[in-house]
Parts: structure tokens; C-alpha cells; sequence
């Protein structure tokens, strides 16, 4: 074992006591200040400052997930959001509702914003040419001119709409309201939203009004809001489910399951074929890894490329490919010990070569990307991946619908660094895990994953209406906890985007009374650099969209 890998075994195992005190010192303080977001928005709404409250609300929700404190969800949030909901001027009856999943025909997705690439739009897409049978439409709170033209492609064969709440003018209620007026217009509602967006949550305030509303858990390892409007959250994991159960405030019931969806596989080049594509030499053993940056991230100065350079040092004709890390100035000195065998490329839409040319799929780390290693299971990759957590703490690992009994699974960096060695050196081993893998990811392809839909969508009509936000959600998701996951989770998953730059970002949606008193708190704190920005803030949302992509709207 070199040196970084050894002391990345040391630092990745479980917290020591005096590890652990400082993790407990830094959850309490960002508790602390996300209590006091908590406390801003309550004071708003008790005041009447409506929208004042909602945007500390999202700012509490935003912080909670940039600097973890303890706790997935907020009831006090959900219910000043539900209060808002409630002001919102709608006459509406009871609205009947589908029995059978077989009678569905017309489903709603909401999403936030949407990138080119990404888990989420491949998702959605997928999730929509698969499900054929039913008219999907899709519907960004924040659009921010980016809609990708294979999910518009999918949207327009099924029959679908997109609509952009954002590119009509008026304020987030007025989006909320509108949205709350489309989804009648159809049979279920899929949310695929960001943590912090508070328009669908107050849209689907007045649940005996609307389809039932369904939460797509995508961002299972970090706070989010809506658990208070979601009729059933569909979980990729077992992991995910016992949060949505013990810290979101969700009933047991109403807590279904659903694997991610990837397409099936379809080579579009053999191994030889795709090396030589990308000047690869035909005898190495290629090692591939594809994720978002932010996966990549480095643990107390312990880089993923350092991880591999005792591998790659005793096994000389393998190389690593990692696909979506860009190039890290951190990454360096381990690439210049093993010239050109450490490979950081940028985010692609398409890494389907990489995957063609492989011969060994390892897992991103700290973060695994669940998504990638079932993609690579597809195209029949032996996969590693690396939990030296307790579990506890499985939440941070791979325990996915697709992936069970499909992925090798390491507990120390020596037993993955042995696991890699073997599937390198082994073809054997690498042919049996393959298969493994093959097995195991079937239920994520679209014949195995559509029978997991229409289950969960039967069972999600099943089951009696949302309960009225008078009574208490389920659980005491409101007080902190410090133990496994929680003290280890701003380490792994972290960011730290000021609170003002959050707030800039909010303020467009605001109706211009509030949005010119925001800006003035902001001025008089010295935060606005210049005339340029202070255009840009007081600028309403909906129309810089017009501004920017008058033909997309």
C-alpha cells in the first residue's frame, strides 16, 4: 500500500473521538444558523411578509444542503410553506382521482432546471420513452435556458407539453399558483425538484385539489423540502427509504421503491474498435470512471488519482480514464509518478467509448455515482466501488436497486487496492463479476424497470389521501442528530456558497417590493458590486429569460 492510500485508509475510517467532537462542534454550529433561517421565516410569515418567508425558507433549505446540521428535513419549514400555500387565490373543488395505474394516462414531471448532462435529465428522459403508453409532460420552475432536445424529443413523441413557469411574468406565487392549475390538468404528478424550491411546495399545498404527488428521492443524501406535499416518495435505495422514514417525516406507507432507470445496452463499437477511436493501446487494461466533478472531490488532501498510484505502478499496462473530473491541479503529482496512465478528462454527454473501451469499471469516490456504475453493468464491466464506513453510514455508499450482489464492494483501501489488482491481473475474475453485474442491473432496464413503475404507481393510488398538515408528520425530524451519517456528511458532500449569493440568485422571483428591499439589505451590507449587478438583481426573473432566450420561452 503507498503512502496516500494508507493514510486515506486511516482518514476514511470512522470518526475518532477526537474527530468526532469536532464534527459535533461543526453540526451544532451550522444547526445553529440554519435555526436562525428557521426563525427569520417564521417571523416573516407571523408578520404577514409573505414572500420574505418563503425566501428564508429556501435559504434555510439551501444552506441545509451546502452545510449539513444534523437534520433531511423541516417540518416548521413545511408548515410556514403550507400556511403561504394557503393565501395563494384559488377556488378549487375536491378533485377525483384515478383508482388503477392501468386508467393513468397523463403525468406531469416538475423538475427546477435542467442541464445537458447529468443523472437527472438522463433519468427523466429515459423515464419518459420508456413509460410510452402515457402522455408525459414536464414543467421548470426555474428555467434557465436550458431544456436538452432529447428529453424535448421524448416530451414531443409521448404527446407532452413543457411548460416554463419562469418565462411568464409575475412572481414565484404567481409560478406556484400557475403550476398548482396545470398539474389538475393531469393524472399524477412526478417531482424531480431541486432541495430548495419552494414553488412546487406551495402549489401542492392543498392536496384533496390536485393527482397524487409523487416525490422522486434523487437527492437522497442531503436535505430537501417537500415531504409535507408528497402523497409517496419513490427511493433508489434501501438506504434512502429508512431516511425518508426516520428523518423526512414521511409515514412508512407512503415510502415506495423504484430502481434508477438506464437504457438498455447497445455497443456501438467493440473494445478494439473504441481504443482505437480514442488512441488507446490494445493491450492495456483499461480502467474507466465517469462522474461529475464534484465526485471527485478530494478527502483531507487525499486525491482519487492518488488512490491508484500503487496499482498502476505494480501493474504496468493498465491505465485510468476518469470521465467528468477535468483536469485538478491536486491530481498532478500523482499523474506525474505514473506518466500518462492517470487520465482526467472533462464532463461528456456521451462517454459510451469509455465505457466500450474498458475493461474494469471503478466507482467515483468520495461520492459514488450509482447512476454511471449501473450504466457500466450494462456494457457488462466488472465493478468495484469503496465503503469504509460503518453501516450506519450506508447512505454514503452503494446499496442500489440494480446494483445489489452486482458491484464489489471494499472496506479498506488495502482490500480495494487487492480487488483491483485481481480484476487487472484476472480476466477469469473479471468475466465472473461481469456477469454478476449483468444479473444484478436487469431491473434498472426499461422491461424490468416498468414493471417496478406500474408497482409503484399502483401502490402510491392504494393509498388514502395526505393527511391534513394540522396533525404531526411523522418522527422528530426537527432536532439535530450527531451520530452516523451526520458527522461525517459535510466532508464528503459539502459546498460553500455564501448565504448572499444564494439570496442574489432568489431574488428575481420575488415581486419588485420585496425584490428592491432585498436589494437595499443587500447594498447596505456591501454586497453589491456595482451598477451592473444591481441591474441584474432588480431585474425580474421572468423577464432576463425573454432577454436571453426569446425563442424559448
Amino acid at each position: 500500500m503507498n503512502l496516500a492510500a494508507d493514510h486515506a485508509s486511516r482518514i476514511d475510517q470512522q470518526p475518532a473521538a477526537d474527530t468526532h467532537s469536532a464534527s459535533t462542534a461543526r453540526l451544532k454550529a451550522n444547526f445553529s444558523r440554519f435555526n436562525s433561517e428557521v426563525e427569520k421565516s417564521e417571523a416573516h410569515l407571523k408578520a404577514g411578509r409573505l414572500e420574505e418567508a418563503a425566501l428564508a425558507a429556501a435559504l434555510a433549505s439551501a444552506l441545509a444542503t451546502q452545510k449539513h446540521c444534523g437534520v433531511f428535513g423541516s417540518e416548521r419549514l413545511e408548515r410556514v410553506l403550507r400556511t403561504i400555500s394557503e393565501t395563494l387565490p384559488d377556488r378549487a373543488s375536491a378533485l377525483p382521482r384515478v383508482k388503477a395505474g392501468k386508467d393513468l394516462r397523463r403525468i406531469l414531471h416538475v423538475a427546477t432546471e435542467l442541464t445537458a448532462v447529468g443523472g437527472l435529465t438522463r433519468m427523466m428522459t429515459r423515464w419518459i420513452n420508456t413509460d410510452a403508453s402515457r402522455q408525459n409532460s414536464v414543467a421548470l420552475t426555474r428555467y434557465r435556458g436550458v431544456f436538452p432536445d432529447q428529453l424535448s424529443e421524448a416530451v414531443s413523441r409521448s404527446g407532452g407539453q413543457v411548460y416554463k413557469l419562469n418565462t411568464q411574468a409575475g412572481s414565484f406565487f404567481d409560478w406556484a399558483l400557475r403550476l398548482r392549475r396545470i398539474a389538475r390538468g393531469y393524472d399524477l404528478v412526478v417531482m424531480h425538484i431541486n432541495c430548495e424550491d419552494t414553488i412546487p411546495v406551495l402549489a401542492f399545498g392543498p392536496a384533496e385539489t390536485l393527482p397524487p404527488v409523487l416525490m422522486l428521492n434523487h437527492a437522497d443524501h442531503i436535505f430537501w423540502l417537500g415531504p409535507s406535499v408528497s402523497h409517496a416518495v419513490l427511493n433508489l435505495r434501501e438506504a434512502a427509504a429508512d431516511i425518508t422514514v426516520n428523518r423526512r417525516g414521511v409515514a412508512a406507507q407512503r415510502s415506495l421503491m423504484l430502481p434508477t432507470l438506464i437504457d438498455p445496452p447497445t455497443r456501438k463499437m467493440s473494445r478494439k474498435e473504441a481504443r482505437a477511436k480514442l488512441g488507446i493501446d490494445e493491450d492495456a487494461v483499461v480502467l474507466v470512471s465517469v462522474a461529475r466533478g464534484a465526485k471527485y472531490r478530494p478527502i483531507n488532501g487525499v486525491t482519487y488519482a492518488s488512490r491508484f498510484v500503487g496499482v498502476l505502478k505494480a501493474n504496468p499496462k493498465a491505465r485510468l480514464f476518469v470521465v467528468g473530473s477535468g483536469s485538478p491541479e491536486d491530481w498532478k503529482p500523482s499523474q506525474d509518478e505514473v506518466p500518462g496512465r492517470i487520465v482526467g478528462l472533462p464532463e461528456q454527454p456521451d462517454p459510451s467509448a469509455y465505457f466500450e473501451s474498458a475493461d474494469v469499471y471503478v466507482d467515483s469516490y468520495p461520492f459514488s455515482s450509482s447512476t454511471s456504475l449501473m450504466e457500466a453493468a450494462g456494457y457488462g464491466l466488472p465493478l468495484l466501488t469503496l465503503f469504509m464506513a460503518p453501516d450506519e453510514a450506508r447512505l454514503v455508499g452503494i446499496n442500489h436497486l440494480g446494483l445489489d450482489g452486482g458491484v464489489v464492494q471494499a472496506h479498506s483501501t488495502g482490500q480495494w487496492e487487492e480487488t483491483l489488482t485481481r480484476m487487472i491481473r484476472d480476466p477469469a475474475f473479471r468475466e465472473t463479476q461481469s456477469h454478476a453485474a449483468t444479473r444484478a442491473v436487469a431491473i434498472a432496464q426499461p422491461t424490468g424497470w416498468r414493471e417496478w413503475l406500474e408497482r409503484a404507481f399502483q401502490q402510491a393510488l392504494d393509498l388514502p389521501p395526505l393527511p391534513p398538515l394540522s396533525a404531526p408528520m411523522p418522527g422528530d425530524i426537527d432536532t439535530p442528530r450527531f451520530g452516523e451519517p451526520d458527522c461525517r456528511h459535510e466532508d464528503m458532500y459539502g459546498s460553500h456558497t455564501p448565504l448572499t449569493e444564494i439570496a442574489k440568485d432568489q431574488m428575481g422571483v420575488l415581486s419588485f417590493p420585496t425584490r428592491f428591499k432585498m436589494w437595499g439589505q443587500l447594498r447596505r451590507e456591501g454586497a453589491i458590486k456595482g451598477a451592473g449587478e444591481t441591474i441584474r438583481l432588480l431585474m425580474p426573473e421572468w423577464l432576463k429569460r425573454r432577454l436571453k432566450r426569446p425563442a424559448q420561452h
